[in-house]
């Protein structure tokens, strides 16, 4: 058995996995067929190519099966549709896709694939005229949209794809591959909206690098963030982390630390940590500090009164430039891998992507919008159960 040298890593696993289960089929492997897994097999594959690959299968595993039905605006993009076919195939998800279905049938047949997926055209779907432009005219009406402007911008995939998820057509959200972030976070925030218990949207990305794993933000969503956002901030991106299987430990990064230079007092930042403490008791949280401060336990040694020792897992930048230039240099210059960004303060589950972004990427985050949507699930499971909570 030959196996071609990858272009593309996800080779390695699926030519690989082929290539071992033929080898057990016809008996020339020392495994016996009753004792080979391909699904093991595959995934211990995937754990050697790194962190990433690891963290996200244990996240697939979790959500496959549940039939969650997530809604990708560009429908007609290759990656997309590629994307699509792996999310299908790995029962991840049923896989929505806008734009016009004959262009999306005909690439499917051009591409050879065949897999389950529903398509929509949103200027010749009749919800856009009816069921839909009247839920948006009703949501948007007092911000100066009538209802002849809300017809008009469902015509808009990403508008069209928001307006499935708040009106339960569809589960979730996942989006931008060919547009600017901006022109997709706008429409989703102006239709769903941010959740009722958030007072801010966050995104963070979740950093793998020299086998640690670390959470980033905000470097997306909150321009220069107050100390209140900043509390947000901290206390969402904590709570990321631990559905990753992390227990946070937030430093709030700064040109200082703890209020050392006089002159420039940070004291939005030290405001924002006794804000995140209110938020959430539990929070462990230090700072104003400095990045190395953070992460180095030497240096930790002269501030001994710190709330805790060994490196911080989650860091929280003072400004979106800062963030977006720490991510940016991290994966230029230490080949870090980066998951994200992740959004977290929705009302119904939204992730977005990049232009830039490959199918993986997509695929691992449309995993991590069927987990937002089963946790939504659960909340609302806990609420019929519990209803003198409510």
């Amino acid at each position: 058995y030959i196996i071609p040298k990858p272009f593309d890593r996800r080779v390695l696993i699926w030519e690989a996995s082929a290539v071992a289960q033929a080898a057990v089929e016809e008996g020339v492997a020392s495994v016996p067929p009753e004792e080979f897994s391909l699904q093991t097999y595959s995934e211990d594959l995937e754990a050697r190519l790194g962190m990433t690959y690891s963290i996200m299968r244990s996240i697939i595993n979790q959500v496959r099966r549940r039939n969650k039905r997530i809604v990708f605006p560009e429908g007609d993009n290759e990656k997309v549709i590629r994307a699509a076919a792996q999310l299908a195939e790995q029962k991840i998800c049923k896989p929505i896709l806008l734009g016009p279905v004959d262009r999306i049938a005909r690439m499917m047949e051009e591409m050879h694939f065949n897999f389950d997926y529903e398509s929509y055209d949103p200027r010749f779907d009749e919800r856009r005229k009816g069921a839909y432009t009247d839920a948006l005219f009703k949501r948007r009406k007092r911000k100066g949209v009538t209802r002849v402007d809300a017809a008009r911008l469902l015509k808009s995939r990403p508008y069209f794809a928001s307006q499935m998820v708040e009106s339960g057509d569809a589960d979730g959200f996942v989006g931008g591959v060919s547009r600017n972030y901006s022109d997709v976070l706008r429409p989703v925030l102006e239709t769903i909206g941010a959740s009722n218990d958030a007072h801010c949207l966050i995104g963070c990305y979740m950093v793998t690098i020299k086998g640690k794993i670390l959470f980033l933000a905000d470097a997306t969503v909150n321009v220069y963030p107050d100390s209140r956002t900043l509390a947000e901030i901290a206390v969402q991106t904590a709570k990321v982390a631990r559905r990753f299987g992390v227990d946070p430990k937030v430093a709030m990064l700064s040109f200082s630390n703890f209020g050392s230079t006089r002159a420039q007092r940070s004291d939005r930042i030290e405001e924002a940590v006794e804000m995140a403490r209110v938020l959430d008791p539990t929070l462990v949280i230090d700072g104003p500090m400095q990045a190395d401060t953070a992460l180095d336990s030497n240096v930790q040694q002269e501030y001994p009164f710190m709330e805790f020792t060994g490196a911080a897992n989650v860091l929280v930048l003072p400004n979106l430039a800062a963030a977006n230039i720490v991510y940016k240099m991290l994966e230029q210059l230490a080949d870090a891998e980066m998951t994200g960004p992740i959004l977290e303060g929705m009302q119904h589950p939204v992730q977005l992507v990049a232009r830039q972004d490959g199918v993986r990427h997509i695929v691992n985050m449309a995993a991590i919008c069927v987990a937002d949507a089963m946790r939504k699930d659960s909340y609302w499971e806990t609420l019929a159960n519990n209803p003198s909570d409510s």
